[in-house]
């Protein structure tokens, strides 16, 4: 480690931010974000215009430049794709709220608040949507607590998943972002294992965010574990074609948020049958349908592996969005 960086990052901060480099580079070069596993196309571009500095500070192992990003992703490019934001100038790779901005935010948030309350049956106070204050977050003040962007629709996410899956056991989620529906999760219940399988760059964002804000569960990069079954109230972030080093029926409830709509054909079949290998109990899929036909293809696919045993039209983005159709999928997965 640089001793010039003693008084600039807390150690332990430096030590998780080596972490994550060195498990970056580990899946370049393992090849591991190649092939059906790999990226979208819609997320090769957002890499394209935006992720460049950060993936060169990940490359070059420069943890101060990626501290200087991560410590305020919510307002960094380096989040982009990940955050749910309202509409912005910015200069710098540094983005900021115009008073516009803010209004329509603040309008957005109060809407879905509103609809988090319904969808989680009035069970929480507004203080369980408060935001850890990794990232500089952006959102609103309601009764005297901070909620960030976002944080009500994922708090949601984790209550259904924590409803499902019981008192306990290992929740896998397929394109995790940055954390947070994991971060809610993870508070709710000690004993859940959480297995996070994304791209990359988004693995790096996810093990800073959790690594910051889940401090007291243990942490496992990619290269760091190979027993799986070892792993008991753990967090693990693995390059999605980890995925076939799952035990089967290991997972008691696998979570997809607007990520398999997104994959080609035979991406999608892929991740369908591992799905199906790898779930024991409940598969949950949320997902925007850019048309119907889009819609049909895609339960088509699924149908081949997976048993769908619930649908439901969901009502997060109609504030913003008026004529979005948003689907939560409840599947269980078919064996022979």
């Amino acid at each position: 480690m640089d001793t010039n960086l003693s008084g600039k990052l807390e150690k332990t901060e430096c030590v998780l931010l080596e972490r994550i480099c060195t498990a970056y580079n580990l899946a370049l070069e393992n090849g591991a974000a190649d092939g059906v596993y790999g990226p979208t196309s819609w997320w090769r571009r957002v890499g394209t215009k935006y992720l460049e500095p950060a993936r060169d500070a990940l490359r070059s192992g420069d943890i101060v430049r990626l501290h200087s990003m991560y410590s305020r992703f919510y307002r960094n490019t380096c989040s982009s794709g990940l955050i749910r934001q309202p509409p912005m100038y910015g200069s710098d790779g540094f983005m900021e709220l115009c008073e516009a901005s803010c209004k329509a935010m603040r309008e957005d948030m109060l809407y879905r608040i509103g609809y988090w309350r319904t969808e989680t049956g009035g069970r929480y106070p507004i203080s369980a949507l408060g935001a850890p204050e990794v990232g500089m977050p952006l959102g609103i003040s309601v009764d005297s607590v901070f909620v960030a962007v976002g944080a009500e629709y994922q708090h949601a996410c984790a209550d259904r998943i924590r409803r499902l899956a019981g008192n306990g056991g290992t929740v896998a989620e397929l394109g995790g972002g940055f954390g947070n529906m994991a971060y809610f999760l993870l508070g709710m219940n000690s004993s859940f294992t959480y297995v996070g399988f994304d791209v990359p760059e988004s693995l790096a964002l996810c093990a800073y965010y959790l690594g910051q804000s889940r401090p007291e569960r243990k942490l496992f990069l990619y290269g760091e574990q190979e027993r799986w079954r070892d792993l008991v109230s753990d967090i693990v972030l693995m390059p999605t074609s980890e995925m076939q080093n799952l035990p089967n029926a290991s997972v008691d409830v696998t979570f997809s948020s607007h990520l398999l709509a997104d994959l080609d054909p035979a991406s999608l079949e892929a991740y369908a049958r591992e799905i199906a290998r790898f779930s024991r109990r409940y598969i949950v899929n949320v997902t925007i349908e850019d048309s119907p036909e889009q819609r049909k293809r895609q339960l088509r696919t699924l149908a081949k592996q997976l048993k769908l045993i619930e649908t439901r039209l969901w009502n997060w983005n109609i504030h913003r969005a008026p004529k979005a159709q948003e689907w939560e999928d409840v599947y269980k997965a078919v064996r022979s």
